[in-house]
């Protein structure tokens, strides 16, 4: 029996890749700029019109908050809210490239200063980050939706320190499909679901002094 070439096994392969099409800030002050991306399949974009619809139903949230963007893939989701007026935007991303990726884009709008790249797992990141500031942020944590499968446990736990840790008047949005029943969501009576097929996000408004939603 002739033996396979290495070649034949797909996990030899480099990562496929696709023409980045139409990536861009949709609102703010830099509207229609277009934003590099590397084009690996493994980076999922927001698509526009659902990107249109969070930040429609964030509206004035995102003004001169601080915002995390975790599981940041092209950043698009933080790029987007600092154009919208957020103070700063933290991105955690584990992809090196993707990671470098929201470093260019950060340089090429001129938000060096307001932005902070951190190239870890998120996991890995959330046991050992920093306390939140003070103030209000916004928290936007759009895993690959596999991970609510494959790593459900620490899915879960991430999401429930979110909630837990987040200071009062911040809102924590959350990106899934429909195989995540967001019953399983800690407080589940308080979260906002929208659904834009197939993607489904939640958002979980922290008012002052309690877990209550807006």
């Amino acid at each position: 029996m002739t033996a396979r070439k290495k070649t034949d096994d797909p996990r030899s392969q480099p990562p496929r890749r696709r023409s980045p099409v139409g990536l861009r800030i949709i609102g703010g002050q830099f509207r229609g700029r277009q934003l590099l991306y590397s084009g690996d399949l493994a980076t999922r974009p927001m698509r526009d019109r659902v990107r249109e619809a969070v930040f429609s139903i964030l509206r004035d949230a995102v003004v001169d908050a601080r915002v995390v963007d975790l599981f940041a893939g092209t950043g698009a989701m933080g790029l987007e809210a600092v154009s919208r007026g957020a103070q700063s935007a933290l991105f955690v991303e584990r992809d090196r490239l993707a990671a470098q990726f929201i470093r260019k884009n950060l340089d090429k709008l001129g938000l060096g200063r307001r932005g902070e790249v951190v190239a870890a797992d998120v996991f890995s990141w959330w046991k050992y980050h920093p306390p939140f500031p003070a103030g209000p942020h916004v928290v936007f944590c759009c895993p690959p939706y596999r991970l609510y499968s494959e790593a459900g446990e620490a899915m879960e736990e991430l999401i429930a320190g979110l909630v837990r840790e987040i200071p009062p008047q911040s809102v924590l949005m959350i990106e899934s499909d429909d195989r995540f029943a967001t019953d399983r969501l800690p407080h589940p009576e308080l979260w906002d679901v929208r659904r834009y097929p197939p993607t489904k996000v939640a958002f979980y408004w922290k008012e002052g002094g309690g877990d209550t939603a807006a």
